[in-house]
């Protein structure tokens, strides 16, 4: 019996002295009182050092691409068409032959017309020999006042029928030159609404032309921006099925603003040499307003807003310092900084969303 109590007291006294060695390590001694200490938890983040890199101020606006000059073709003359010398998307010259309306109307009627007119003249110059001569004696006091007046009002009258002549010879030889339809301007037939043996009327529409050797896109731009843009002015145009930028040239800006979008409409002309770009496309206008260069920067991600300030958090031996910055131009993926950090600190740009100022951390690796 007094052996199974030692060996009690024994265990009891090996679990007190474990007790007691555990406490020691948990718990400190201060003024005579056990004080718990609690270790402060690290961060793990990655860092960016502040870098200077040139930003730009860029405008970005949607429009649609239309061709610099486009024309409606339509007949100037009633008649049949009788030829047609092009097609749908078909490329014609400034003056090249379209179609053709019957015309022998036409050519007869100019031939009656020259046919008067020159009857016309004979009979003008023979009375121009009489009117003359009278003229002569009537000065000479030989012929009467009233004989010469006779013959002077005849002459006007026929001066005036000959000039009727000459108008209608000349109205007769341009229904006639009307038949043969020809494009106004070079470019692209984009549209085509006639048929061989068709009847068409004066001011009905044959063809549509478009010349897009040269096209524009047009945007509006804010008044704000207005006083940044200029005639000159060179711009990226981008066309979503073309991988490529083309450039642009700001040709011209409209004087006051439209009355439904209340915004200025600018034209931006583009060289189409290749005919790649078509009117309709819908484009994205790239307009450089100002450029800052060698300016701080801080990837986006880094910056975190509060209300209506920003602010980051620089790594400074091993804690988060808090920095309110004030933010310039934006790229794709950097904030320009204007104040508030210095070249070569480093940014906290991951771990950053949980931190505090002051919170300890640690460079991940």
């Amino acid at each position: 019996m007094k052996k199974r109590l030692c060996i009690l007291v024994g265990i009891l006294l090996i679990n007190s002295f474990l007790f007691v060695g555990c406490g020691k390590s948990e718990t400190k001694e201060a003024d005579g009182k056990d004080v718990s200490i609690q270790k402060e938890e690290v961060i793990y983040v990655k860092t960016e050092p502040v870098i200077s890199m040139d930003f730009t101020n860029t405008l970005l606006l949607p429009g649609n691409l239309k061709p610099k000059e486009e024309a409606i073709v339509t007949a100037e003359v009633n008649g049949k068409v009788n030829q047609i010398y092009t097609d749908l998307g078909r490329k014609v010259s400034q003056g090249e032959s379209l179609c053709k309306l019957e015309d022998t109307t036409y050519l007869l009627t100019y031939e009656n017309k020259k046919k008067d007119l020159s009857i016309g003249s004979i009979e003008f110059k023979n009375l121009t020999k009489d009117y003359e001569r009278t003229k002569s004696l009537y000065e000479n006091n030989v012929e009467s006042k009233s004989e010469f007046d006779t013959i002077e009002k005849n002459y006007e009258k026929q001066k005036e029928e000959l000039v009727i002549k000459e108008n209608d010879v000349a109205l007769a030889k341009k229904n006639l030159d009307d038949t043969l339809i020809k494009a106004p301007i070079s470019g692209i037939i984009s549209n085509k609404k006639v048929l061989i043996g068709q009847t068409v009327s004066s001011g009905i529409e044959l063809f549509k032309l478009v010349n897009i050797d040269q096209i524009y896109v047009e945007v509006g731009v804010s008044e704000k921006d207005m006083p940044f843009i200029k005639n000159g002015q060179v711009c990226s145009v981008n066309v979503d099925m073309f991988s490529n930028s083309f450039k642009g040239k700001i040709t011209n800006i409209g004087p006051e603003p439209s009355s439904e979008t209340k915004t200025y409409p600018v034209k931006i002309l583009i060289k189409n040499e290749k005919g790649n770009l078509k009117s309709g496309m819908f484009a994205n206008v790239e307009i450089i307003l100002d450029k800052h260069k060698d300016g701080l920067a801080v990837p986006k991600k880094s910056v975190i807003k509060e209300q209506d300030r920003y602010y980051v958090f620089v790594k400074e031996d091993k804690k988060a310092v808090k920095k309110y910055v004030k933010i310039g131009f934006s790229s794709d993926a950097y904030n320009e900084i204007l104040e508030g950090v210095e070249k070569g600190e480093q940014i906290i740009m991951v771990g950053n969303e949980d931190l505090e100022d002051g919170s300890l951390v640690e460079e991940k690796e």
